[in-house]
């Protein structure tokens, strides 16, 4: 009976294998080909696609106008077909992301602050300050924070092994390209 880790094992030998005992019966199952190789698509490297999702571009084919509005992202690349966000919920990654870079303008405007404002620190300035930077960061890096969970997102779903199957992604949600 196949196992669900069938396919990890190497289609040729390896030096140090045993040698198969006496009386136990082995099969090989083929390794099934790369997704790069099936898709038959040359994908991009993890750089590319970081530069691209931080761009506001998609992350697989690179081409842009991937917003309706500054807040709505399309379901799909107009181009490729790559679908943006995946599942119900895809957009909590892009919320972690806006929320990492806000916390950290924020730090870094409150140890400025500091450094130069003390010993005499004016409390209601940093107070106007700090509320401007936790309402507008948000705002303004809103769309590059769904455009680079998007590369976050097709880094970890290209290396599954339904990604070349278009079908399949396309019935389970996943992201096969155009219906």
């Amino acid at each position: 009976m196949p196992g669900p880790f069938d396919d990890l094992e190497p289609d040729e030998p390896l030096p140090f294998e045993p040698a198969p005992r006496p009386g136990v019966e082995t099969t090989r199952t083929a390794r099934p080909a790369s997704a790069k190789a099936v898709a038959g698509r040359d994908e991009p490297g993890a750089l590319r696609v970081f530069v691209r999702g931080s761009t506001k571009r998609c992350p697989r084919c690179g081409s842009g106008r991937l917003f309706r509005s500054w807040f709505t992202i399309r379901d799909r690349c107009p181009r490729c077909g790559f679908r943006l966000e995946r599942e119900e919920g895809g957009f909590l990654g892009a919320m972690v992301l806006s929320y990492i870079v806000t916390a950290g303008l924020w730090l870094a405007l409150l140890v400025g602050w500091l450094i130069v404002d003390l010993p005499d620190l004016h409390v209601a300035a940093l107070t106007i300050a700090s509320i401007s930077v936790a309402l507008l960061v948000p705002l303004l890096f809103w769309p590059l924070s769904k455009t680079i969970w998007a590369s976050v997102d097709y880094l970890v779903y290209r290396s599954g092994p339904d990604y070349a199957a278009r079908e399949a992604a396309d019935r389970s949600g996943g992201n096969g390209g155009p219906p």
